[in-house]
C-alpha cells in the first residue's frame, strides 16, 4: 500500500492545551499508508482525534479552531517515518 506524508497545520485550538491563554495552533508530520490522498487525510484526521492532546473538555472548544493540509504526498515506502508522533505549537497572532 502507498506511503503518504502529510503535513498539517491546525489554528484557533484553545491555549489551555499548551498552558497559555491565547488560541494556538500547530505543525505536525504523519505518515500514513493508504491507497490514495483522500484516504490518508481521512486517516491523520482520525489520528488527531484520538490524539489525547486534543481531548479537549466542552467548554474550552472553539468552533473556530480547524485543521487543514497544507501538503499529502506519497513518498517511497523505506522513507523513514519518525517521529510521526508530536506537535509544534505556536501563539496565535491578534
Amino acid at each position: 500500500m502507498p506511503l503518504f506524508r502529510c503535513r498539517i497545520c491546525g489554528e484557533n485550538f484553545p491555549g489551555r492545551l499548551i498552558g497559555e491563554e491565547d488560541p494556538v495552533g500547530f505543525y505536525a508530520t504523519r505518515f500514513v499508508e493508504a491507497t490514495n490522498a483522500d484516504e490518508a487525510s481521512a486517516a491523520v484526521h482520525e489520528q488527531l482525534r484520538n490524539d489525547d492532546i486534543f481531548n479537549i473538555p466542552e467548554e474550552l472548544r472553539s468552533e473556530d479552531a480547524r485543521i487543514f493540509f497544507e501538503e499529502i504526498v506519497e513518498v517511497p515506502p523505506r522513507t523513514v517515518r519518525r517521529p510521526n508522533a508530536g506537535f509544534s505549537f505556536f501563539i496565535m497572532g491578534s
